[in-house]
């Protein structure tokens, strides 16, 4: 069985050959393969696959994106084909839901909401909108009411769904204090997402709130953004995608309190669990054992802290946060590179590649950090929140 594995996908080099063989490929440089050949495609978002490129795999079995997104794939043609097809659904949840908290918590402290000094009660004051009750809104959702907030969610097919009319209410989301988008890009059908926040709605927003945004760029009208933002009259902004990437409208760039390039999913964990979904998806499809763990890979420099706090202050929260994900440190990243060229997709694929003289760090999650705590209930809200905590 032929193999084309993206050269971008952690440790793919590592599990997929023990399957068949496997070869990597650069997703510029598909025009210069022999397609018809390939038994199975593992691909990245960054590897279009269209009613195109379907037929150029008139031999390929099984096809899987090692992401969350399948907005890349015609799962339609995919079908047609014949060609089984893989979701890495949730692969980057945590992670995603990880730059959300870490965002929230810098744009609060920059703006005087909180102080460091203040106990984390001081949150219980906040209201969190959550738009998307994905995997990933599920987990930010679940991360903001650890913290003892008033966390509302809308997703009009999930309320749908689950029987839940308090998710199909649009103006209590942007009432919100903070306001999380975690949609996936729907163009059609009863519930578009797409420029959901349109001109009218960002209209109804104002300053004194904060607009994250780390689903997908199209949900916001961008160009309506730019507007609000030059009339002063946008709220605190933390951008993580952006419509028409990688060429995206700049000018919004030195408008957000953070910007970054579409990785708010690209922890180390992240990325590799998108490898090993793929991996033992393949496996059991070709009826072949799995013999690849994804632990066992992972480097082993866990990050170890004490807590002492009975009741957890703002600043041991973020000391813990950020000695994990500074958030900070890739809008900064992000900023400089983009002043002087256009290279949204290098950042994109370079992200947190560990580079000569350079301080940058591999990306890890919450998990990687074990914490001693000196009081249970303080185990109890960091490991709510991901961490890897127990009580002395």
């Amino acid at each position: 069985m032929k193999i084309l594995y993206d050269d971008n996908m952690p440790f793919a080099e590592d599990v997929f050959p023990s399957l068949g063989d496997a070869e990597a490929f650069n997703h510029q440089a598909l025009d210069d393969i022999d397609l018809a050949s390939v038994d199975a495609m593992m691909i990245r978002s960054t590897s279009q696959i269209d009613g195109v490129r379907v037929k150029q795999l008139s031999s390929c079995q099984y096809l899987a994106t090692a992401t969350a997104g399948y907005n890349h794939l015609d799962l339609d043609a995919l079908s047609t084909a014949n060609i089984a097809t893989f979701i890495a659904a949730g692969c980057n949840a945590t992670s995603v839901s990880e730059y959300a908290l870490s965002g929230v918590l810098y744009a609060l402290l920059a703006r005087g909401d909180i102080q460091a000094s203040d106990p984390i009660s001081v949150l219980h004051r906040f209201r969190v909108g959550v738009v998307g009750l994905g995997q990933v809104g599920r987990r930010v959702m679940a991360k903001f009411s650890a913290l003892g907030m008033d966390v509302i969610a809308y997703d009009p097919p999930r309320a749908l769904a689950e029987n839940n009319p308090q998710w199909h209410d649009l103006s209590a989301i942007v009432s919100c204090d903070i306001i999380c988008l975690h949609a996936p890009l729907v163009k059609t059908g009863p519930s578009p997402s797409h420029h959901l926040f349109d001109a009218e709605i960002l209209q109804q927003l104002s300053p004194r709130q904060i607009l994250l945004n780390a689903g997908r760029g199209e949900v916001i009208d961008n160009r309506a953004l730019l507007q609000l933002c030059q009339q002063g009259r946008a709220p605190t902004l933390i951008l993580d995608v952006w419509e028409n990437e990688p060429d995206i409208l700049t000018e919004l760039i030195e408008y957000c309190l953070i910007a970054t390039p579409h990785i708010a999913g690209h922890s180390l964990e992240g990325k590799t669990r998108g490898t090993f979904m793929l991996y033992e998806w393949l496996a059991i499809q070709t009826h072949q054992a799995v013999t690849h763990q994804m632990a066992d890979f992972l480097p082993n420099d866990d990050v170890v802290l004490i807590c002492s706090d009975e009741c957890l202050s703002v600043e041991s929260l973020t000391t813990m946060v950020w000695s994990i994900y500074d958030i900070a440190f890739d809008h900064s990243e992000f900023v400089s590179n983009m002043a002087q060229s256009q290279c949204f997709a290098q950042l994109r694929k370079q992200y947190r590649k560990p580079r000569p003289n350079s301080d940058i760090q591999v990306r890890r999650e919450f998990d990687s950090a074990h914490i001693t705590c000196s009081h249970e209930q303080t185990t109890y809200i960091l490991s709510a929140l991901g961490f890897s905590a127990t009580t002395l």
